[in-house]
């Protein structure tokens, strides 16, 4: 489940790369480049992987996926279609940094349900 997603712009205010994080037992974080059509993937040990041929279409579809890592088995992993390359490992801090965040972020869902129970019921009284 996407938590966080940052665009950023070029100068001619196109987007030049996405980042997202996920709430997922695999897939940590994304940056996508849409006009390389190259995805990174980190997962979650910190291996950090990128496909090419990406088109924006399909990684909207990850993005919005019910279950990122399922998507990614089904459509993109082992495709050669979609060839990958290792490019990195995250440092522990980091992907300590990035589960935090998913953390965070469903501290404040959690807050705000139980915000909106309390309203809920004070509407009904």
């Amino acid at each position: 489940m996407l938590v966080e997603r940052k665009e950023v712009l070029n100068e001619d205010q196109s987007i030049g790369y996405i980042e997202s994080v996920f709430d997922s037992d695999n897939v940590l974080k994304t940056t996508y480049f849409p006009q390389n059509q190259r995805l990174y993937i980190a997962f979650s040990r910190g291996h950090t992987y990128s496909y090419g041929n990406i088109n924006p279409e399909l990684y909207q579809e990850f993005e919005d996926a019910e279950s990122q890592g399922k998507f990614f088995h089904k459509k993109i992993n082992n495709n050669k279609s979609y060839p990958a390359r290792k490019e990195f490992t995250l440092y522990p801090n980091e992907v300590k940094d990035l589960k935090q965040i998913v953390e965070n972020k469903k501290d404040e869902w959690i807050r705000l349900a139980e915000e909106n129970q309390i309203d809920e019921q004070l509407d009904d009284e």
